[in-house]
């Protein structure tokens, strides 16, 4: 799914203790980024506010017959994520509602027809994703808590409604693990797909937080305020496109980017704010004009470096 997560928990779940989850409110592309933060942090019981920026490293691609792009394809967004707990308590159930506003720019191909008279031929295409998010987290016994995800939206020039329900169980005092089935696009494409959540804490310093196959982390904490970390992510979005950004009479983009690096949370000493920084390489990219279903056109870019940089007020 575009930009899919779940609450993560930095402690087993509880009864009458649901972890609380994180939605995202992400706002205007302002043209620092390519896709980013599908992955949602580990502080997920924390409400907070984070701006992150991602630059990906310039690549070619495989240029339609036709069309114009620039040399070098590159993606830059800026993200803004707001995560607020609506319902803290309600028997054993958590509420929480939110928003995504997601917007990327890329060296997409584009027909000379469709630019604009004040356009170069290598301007770059702006695509969009606005969802508003529905979350539910209920506990049912001492060791279960059922998550569901409801996500309606725009995709580009699509709408749809993506979404995602699994089942949590405590396996040890220091491990939760969860099963279950999401409906969305994070690897380009809309699918049904199998997701795995992990929360494990095998020492003090070390913290284990997956939801498979969208994100996982890996962090270890030397001392207060300092975590250090390994992250992977999936990342993408499946884009209605409008009239001027079709190419070979494709209707939708297939975009999406799977990233492997390291990363840094640092926190000031007394200050509520983080500071966050990671950087890896891509290790798998899609980029796909498709109609109906089929493929008109497989860009294939290669893989590039990737830098993401922000900050994180914790409340």
């Amino acid at each position: 799914m575009a930009r899919w997560s779940v609450a993560s928990t930095l402690a087993p779940l509880q009864m009458h203790r649901v972890p609380p989850a994180v939605f995202v409110w992400v706002l205007r592309c302002a043209g620092v980024a390519g896709l980013l933060l599908a992955p949602l942090s580990a502080q997920a019981q924390r409400e907070r506010l984070t701006v992150r920026a991602e630059a990906l490293g310039g690549t070619t691609i495989t240029r339609p017959t036709g069309t114009t792009t620039g040399a070098d394809y590159t993606q830059r967004m800026v993200q803004v994520t707001l995560a607020h707990r609506l319902l803290r308590d309600q028997g054993n159930t958590i509420i929480l509602l939110g928003g995504l506003w997601r917007g990327v720019e890329a060296g997409l191909p584009r027909t000379r027809a469709s630019l604009r008279s004040d356009e170069a031929p290598d301007a770059l295409t702006a695509l969009q994703v606005a969802t508003a998010d529905v979350m539910v987290l209920k506990t049912f016994d001492e060791r279960h808590t059922l998550i569901s995800v409801l996500r309606p939206g725009l995709y580009g020039d699509a709408f749809r409604v993506e979404g995602a329900a699994f089942v949590d169980r405590i396996v040890s005092p220091r491990t939760t693990v969860g099963a279950g089935l999401s409906y969305g696009s994070a690897y380009g494409k809309v699918l049904p797909i199998p997701v795995v959540h992990i929360v494990s804490r095998p020492s003090r310093r070390v913290l284990v937080d997956a939801l498979l196959p969208a994100r996982g982390d890996v962090w270890w904490m030397p001392r207060k305020g300092l975590d250090l970390g390994v992250n992977a992510s999936l990342i993408g979005a499946q884009y209605g496109l409008t009239a001027s950004q079709q190419v070979g009479g494709a209707d939708a983009l297939r975009l999406a980017n799977a990233t492997l690096g390291s990363q840094v949370r640092w926190a000031p000493r007394g200050s509520k704010w983080q500071l966050l920084a990671d950087g890896g390489l891509t290790v798998l990219r899609r980029l796909e004009y498709a109609r109906g279903g089929d493929l008109v056109a497989d860009l294939a870019p290669g893989n590039v470096p990737y830098l993401r940089l922000g900050a994180q007020r914790l409340f």
